[in-house]
């Protein structure tokens, strides 16, 4: 009896460790998710030193000189969107932000941040405007970049070439009957598209243009060829010439597809996350995790999932806290970031384990805006 009661005792003691552990690693979290200057200007600081550093390929490690040169890009990419973001919800921090968004923005168009595409087309993005070659792995990124650019600042010097990227991308897709617009030569990932879909929306709001048919024609083509229907998920890649799946309903690929349509389509970006609320995210004393294949599913990590434990993904669970903001979902956003903190080694607002690309995706995920604030540019 002694020797159960003394075993109920340490589990006791282990279970309340571990909700110790998770609420000091979401301490910020209320702080980060009601939007407090300091809170957000922590995260920017964090961010500010890779923004100002000669950052190139050779400070990523996937194995793949193509996927660093993506990581590279995004990291990038979430810059400018954390930035933009504290700017619009802190009009005081515009001044400040824009400058660094416009600095962030020349490194996304400088040759080395457009080489992973240009070797993977044999083609320059930009040189390509107006032609007959997508480039959405680079330019719908770069177009979602720019045009919350100039939702901060419209008389940004990035405007012209904000209006010449969309040019192409609404040239592109408007000719395309699949509803999607290829990554690489015959490579067509859903995710992807999301970013041209969501910096469209961002562009009328910000210039008064009407894109509203194309619009609502690319999410239609989302909803009803590109997502699973028995779970509600995106396909991860599909077929160039037909649209088949080729790779199956991912988390990852929804969730951060989730997030860049809240910029643009905030209706199918929450039925987005009430699938993925439905049958991937767990909670477990204090922390949250999100599925990467759904659960009559499996496979392997790769480096869009990251490391896949006891099938929970990493870049899913991470990628669920601006869904969480973006919803209005604390409690889900508060036991993610725990996670997120826990695994990315917290150290003076930055994350050891997580490196640029971390510092830059939590920067831009837990100051991820409602939909509505877009809309009302």
């Amino acid at each position: 009896m002694r020797r159960a009661s003394s075993l109920l005792a340490a589990l006791i003691g282990f279970l309340l460790a571990v909700r110790g552990l998770a609420a000091w690693h979401g301490r910020d979290a209320d702080a980060l998710f009601d939007g407090e200057l300091e809170a957000q200007r922590e995260r920017a600081r964090a961010m500010d030193a890779w923004t100002g550093a000669d950052l190139d390929r050779g400070d990523f490690s996937t194995g793949a000189a193509r996927f660093d040169g993506e990581w590279l890009f995004v990291t990038r990419l979430m810059a400018v969107l954390g930035y933009a973001q504290t700017a619009l919800e802190h009009p005081e921090l515009r001044a400040e932000h824009a400058a660094r968004i416009d600095e962030s923005l020349d490194a996304m168009l400088a040759p080395e941040a457009r080489a992973f595409d240009r070797e993977a087309w044999g083609r320059d993005a930009l040189s390509d405007l107006g032609g007959a070659r997508d480039h959405v792995g680079y330019l719908g990124y770069l177009s979602l970049a720019l045009a919350v650019a100039r939702a901060v600042s419209p008389t940004s010097r990035h405007v012209e070439m904000e209006e010449r990227v969309m040019r192409h991308l609404v040239q592109r897709a408007s000719a395309n009957e699949l509803g999607l617009l290829e990554t690489y030569p015959g490579e067509v990932y859903p995710t992807d598209n999301t970013t041209f879909f969501g910096a469209i929306g961002v562009h009328d709001a910000v210039t008064g243009e009407d894109h509203g048919a194309l619009r609502a024609r690319l999410s239609r083509s989302l909803e009803t060829r590109y997502r699973d229907p028995r779970t509600g998920l995106l396909y991860q890649r599909v077929d160039p010439d037909d649209g088949a799946p080729l790779d199956g309903p991912r988390g990852s690929g929804t969730a951060l597809a989730a997030y860049f349509l809240s910029f643009s389509d905030g209706a199918l970006s929450l039925a987005l996350y009430r699938s993925l609320r439905a049958g991937m995210l767990t909670r477990t004393l204090g922390f949250g995790t999100a599925r990467e294949y759904p659960a009559a599913s499996g496979g392997w990590g790769d480096v869009d999932s990251g490391p896949v434990i006891l099938g929970q993904g990493v870049s899913a669970t991470g990628f669920v806290i601006g869904l969480a903001r973006a919803h209005g979902d604390r409690e889900t956003f508060r036991a993610h970031l725990a996670t997120a903190s826990f695994f990315g080694g917290p150290v003076d607002g930055r994350h050891a384990l997580g490196g640029p690309l971390g510092d830059a995706l939590l920067f831009a995920l837990t100051t991820a805006l409602p939909p509505s604030r877009w809309e009302a540019r």
